[in-house]
């Protein structure tokens, strides 16, 4: 075979198969009429479009997104997204408040033709082409489509009369070297569509004002959207906002409003009765366009939005300089709701959620930025999202970075944390590798990596090759492939074009690694010939490093190194005066304290993120209380902060008013990530000192000493969206006891130590809906050893933020003392208060009270029931089992519970006459919620015979009520050393 011809063939093959390599797209020109009926919250439309296969490929099918489906029941793949996510709105709204699309009735050129949809995926179907689609031929497919528009529960809704329509209309997906593109609609990830022209027109009450992609063709309504343009709005006082605009009838005449626009693969409008309206307008180098700049906002945030237009300018102006010109005639932005993020883009408008416009300016530039990256570049997002939102981000950074229009402090510090949280989830290994498909990451990784990570990869990356020849390839890569759908090997072929040095790290490390980004600088050497500087690469990339050096915190050099993976050397320049090193800040790096060659700690008052180049300890006033120690002031010295340090401690020095000396506690840890069978390994010691007693013998101090080192370990999850947590603790107590007896007439003070081992085992599944754990703990010493089960679902109803609360318990109490009154205190109790507590795990104000507010605190631990039981006045030597069952009522915002605990307890006293016997225990009553989750208020109204005939010895029968309530304060269940872990499970990570 000729080899000439054999090379052609290949490189044929593989111009069909490898993304970037194709210089064809296919084409999708719309015609589509539309009825707003804003009564019942309908569309119904009629669409035709041409589609023409560009393609060297026979098409014998088109897939079409209906994306509106994506509402239509609570097992599309947007609604398990949203459950994977822990949202439960959807899955709790009512029928009515869902959408949809239906009435299709598909023709193409003219011959109707069915289409397919899979019930698992309504929002994808599958149109069957009679005649095959050969290369360069077109065919026209139009069809009659009704959608029922749902409240806003992402992107397409509504919000009484305000309407914001995407995602609409029925859509072809892209067909590109890879093949088809059929993808459902997500909240988390975005899109991917052919590029064409839209002729839409709209009709709707006259009354409403419409912000559409694309331009207007109607001279009236252009005219009366230029006079609402100049309409004076009531300027709110102070930082007050203004009052919201009253209810409009809707008008009873309707008008038809056409919006043309060419270039473009989306088309999305959005129609209000109440905005304000301001119009300016824009020149920019490359269009030779007057752009007209349009803002639509609610007149209660007229303060965030006054600079509206001039961020839009913004935009254009610093986005038209660093990557290329904006090729349409106007740009336009609205507020609303929107909620799948802080906002969402559209060709040529965007909106902004209304709960993000006191950040207007950052959300603005970036929303609007998104018509170079996902408007004009149209790259897959929905598998490379960082090609959009991480680009993107970098450019709008850029933008407010160098801004005149704003102070930039609140956006600074929401940079300032967002970057700490990112080092933290590097170093806990929580990160995810940049490159890959949107729906594959955490909830919180997708702004922290695509967005965030990117972004600044993306500057370290401006660094290495030099500005001047990263802004030459962006500008090439604009211009190439604009109205195309560029991948990432597009981009990658372009940077190395332009760049006098190889990018392929920044391609395959660090938009890949999954390892943490860290280094070091090691040893410096100040020489006048030239200091020398060893910087450490503890991640072990194959990466480059930026150091930057400074005179008097003024950068004088800037070095770069090539690429390397574990040590590299780098000099200075001869003679240079310089005082510090540092890693470039433009480096996505996980711990900024060893990035200088200067080490040490910084002593900082109260908290806060640290992203200094010290360690941080943190000193804070601590004031306390129990009923043994009085009043209690003292210190907190600690370092924990964000991003967490792998040695962590809480030291709590006070002085107690009664006992006239020192108490506190103290907790100290260590954590190893080995991510293998192990996400984390924590070793932990807990220290803590206090007084007992109620203090009448002011010269024999009563009182208890701890010590209780500690291993946790956390179970790696296999999936990275799992909401499953495995832990297993081993823990060692030794504990010191000081009591007071009377002896022949006088006190005397007696130490007891007692050492105790502990084993638990605990599961969580943390599911959106139907929660639950479990756990086995084994624990005891030489006198005894306690088995337990414990367990808790949350059985939720079918209301938001109500359920059925079931906790189960039962307990297996062995003794290994022939002496009963050796480990009474021990025992299984069906109530769980100070006195129980004798590993000193709690937290109690009056641990050994037996009158006051006090002597009222419980746990829901061991039994769980309610009674403030003290003694071991309802307990078991043998084996305890219960049921306590708790339930919102269907009222909103009612912080009140039912409760109803039941029990089975042998011998539950040591005087009943009948020690062999089972006892049924019973409590139920109110349980006023305090602080969710966290402290609670228990009545109770009713109480079996063991309960009750307790209290009335205690206390008196007249007092049985009062003193049955109970209050409970869940600090036990805190471990503080794992605050940060805690956090990053309440924000979704």
């Amino acid at each position: 075979m000729n080899i000439k011809f054999t090379l052609s063939l290949l490189l044929l093959f593989v111009s069909q198969v490898a993304p970037g390599q194709s210089q064809w797209k296919q084409n999708c020109d719309y015609t589509i009429e539309v009825r707003l009926d804003d009564s019942l919250h309908i569309l119904r439309g009629f669409e035709r479009f041409v589609y023409k296969n560009n393609s060297p490929d026979t098409l014998k099918y088109i897939y079409i997104h209906l994306w509106p489906n994506a509402y239509k029941n609570d097992r599309t793949p947007f609604a398990k997204q949203q459950e994977l996510n822990r949202s439960t709105a959807f899955y709790y709204s009512q029928a009515e408040q869902r959408g949809y699309i239906d009435s299709l009735n598909f023709s193409v050129n003219n011959e109707e033709r069915l289409i397919l949809i899979n019930d698992e995926t309504p929002d994808i179907a599958k149109l069957e082409l009679k005649k095959a689609l050969l290369p360069g031929e077109q065919i026209e497919v139009s069809t009659p489509f009704k959608v029922k528009i749902p409240l806003v529960f992402s992107r397409l809704g509504h919000t009484g009369q305000s309407y914001f329509i995407s995602q609409w209309y029925p859509k072809p997906a892209v067909y590109d070297a890879l093949g088809w593109h059929p993808i459902s609609y997500l909240d988390q990830g975005e899109f991917y569509s052919e590029y064409g022209s839209f002729d839409v027109r709209i009709s709707l009450p006259k009354n409403y004002t419409v912000m559409a992609t694309g331009n207007c063709m109607n001279a009236e309504e252009n005219a009366r959207m230029d006079s609402l343009a100049l309409v004076p709005a009531e300027e709110p006082k102070g930082k007050k906002s203004a009052k919201p605009a009253p209810v409009v009838k809707s008008d009873k005449q309707f008008k038809t409003l056409q919006f043309k626009e060419d270039h473009v693969h989306d088309f999305a409008w959005f129609a209000s009765k109440n905005w304000i309206i301001r119009k300016d307008t824009a020149h920019v180098a490359g269009n030779n366009n007057t752009i007209s700049v349009w803002c639509a906002f609610l007149p209660q945030h007229l303060n965030y939005w006054k600079k509206g237009n001039a961020y839009l300018k913004e935009t254009l102006h610093s986005y038209g300089d660093e990557v290329g010109p904006y090729p349409y005639k106007t740009i336009k932005a609205v507020e609303g709701d929107m909620h799948a993020g802080g906002g969402m883009e559209y060709p040529t408008v965007t909106i902004i959620d209304k709960a993000a416009s006191s950040s207007l300016h950052s959300v603005l530039v970036h929303e609007a930025g998104h018509n170079w990256f996902y408007g004009i570049l149209g790259s897959m997002e929905r598998d490379h999202a960082w090609m959009d939102e991480g680009i993107n981000t970098f450019y709008e950074q850029k933008t407010t970075g160098r801004s005149t229009l704003d102070s930039g402090k609140k956006k600074k510090f929401n940079d300032y944390a967002t970057l700490a949280l990112l080092q933290e989830h590097q170093r806990t290994k929580d990160d995810q590798a940049i490159e890959q498909g949107a729906a594959a990451f955490t909830l919180i990784n997708y702004g922290l990596d695509v967005y965030y990570k990117t972004a600044l990869s993306m500057a370290w990356l401006e660094k290495y090759m030099g500005a001047n020849d990263f802004k030459y390839a962006m500008q090439d890569y604009y211009k190439q492939w604009q109205y195309r759908h560029p991948y990432p090997e597009d981009l990658h072929k372009i940077l190395n074009k332009h760049s006098a040095k190889k990018v392929d790290w920044f391609f395959n490390e660090a938009l890949t690694t999954k390892n943490k980004i860290d280094f070091a600088i090691g040893h410096v050497s100040h020489q006048n010939e030239g200091s020398t500087i060893v910087v450490k690469n503890k991640g072990h990339q194959m990466i480059p490093v930026i150091v930057d050096v400074y005179r008097n915190d003024s950068v004088v050099e800037t070095l770069i190194s090539e690429p390397f993976k574990d040590k590299t050397t780098l000099k200075t320049s001869p003679g240079l005066d310089w005082d510090k090193v540092k890693i470039d800040a433009a480096i996505p790096d996980c711990k900024t304290a060893n990035n200088t060659q200067s080490s040490g700690i910084k002593i900082k008052l109260l908290g806060g993120l640290n992203r200094e180049e010290k360690e941080l300890v943190f000193l804070d006033p601590a004031i306390g209380y129990n009923s043994s120690d009085g009043i209690m002031a003292g210190l907190i010295l600690h370092n924990l902060t964000l991003p967490e340090n792998r040695f962590k401690f809480v030291v709590m020095p006070l002085y107690s008013s009664r006992g006239k000396d020192l108490v506190g506690g103290a907790t100290l840890g260590y954590s190893w990530y080995p991510n293998t069978l192990f996400k984390e390994i924590l070793l932990q010691t807990d220290v803590k000192s206090y007084h007992l007693g109620d203090r009448d013998n002011i010269n024999l101090q009563e009182g208890y000493r701890k010590i209780a080192p500690a291993l946790h370990f956390t179970f790696k999850e296999k999936e990275v969206h799992s909401a499953k947590i495995k832990e297993l603790s081993l823990k060692y107590y030794q504990i010191s006891e000081d009591n007071l007896l009377a002896t022949l007439g006088r006190d005397i003070l007696q130490t007891q130590n007692n050492n105790y081992s502990l084993i638990n085992y605990t599961f969580t599944d943390r599911r959106a809906f139907n929660p639950y754990n479990y756990q086995i703990e084994l624990h005891g010493n030489g006198s005894f050893q306690k088995l337990s089960l414990s367990s808790e679902l949350r059985i939720d109803y079918n209301k938001p933020g109500k359920a059925l609360y079931v906790r189960g318990y039962f307990g297996k109490f062995f003794s290994n003392s022939s002496n009963p009154l050796q480990v009474q205190r021990y025992y299984l109790n069906a109530g769980y208060s100070g006195v129980n507590d004798y590993l000193y795990d709690g937290t109690y104000s009056g641990r050994y009270d037996a009158g006051g507010l006090f002597a009222q605190q419980i746990s829901i631990q061991e039994g769980g029931f309610k009674i403030p039981v003290h003694a071991m006045a309802v307990s078991s030597s043998d084996w305890l089992g219960s049921v306590n069952l708790m339930s919102d009522l269907p009222i909103k915002y009612l912080p009140i519970r039912l409760f109803l605990d039941i029990g089975l307890i042998p011998n539950p006293s040591p005087s009943l006459n009948d020690p062999n016997s089972t006892h049924f225990i019973y409590d139920g009553g109110v349980e006023i919620v305090l602080i969710k989750n966290l402290a609670s208020v228990y009545v109770p109204i009713l109480m079996s015979g063991d309960f009750r005939d307790y209290l009335s010895g205690a206390y008196g029968s007249k007092h049985v009520f009062t003193r049955s309530i109970s209050f409970s304060i869940k600090m036990q269940q805190l471990n503080i050393l794992k605050a940060t872990t805690l956090l990053n499970r309440l924000i979704g990570g």
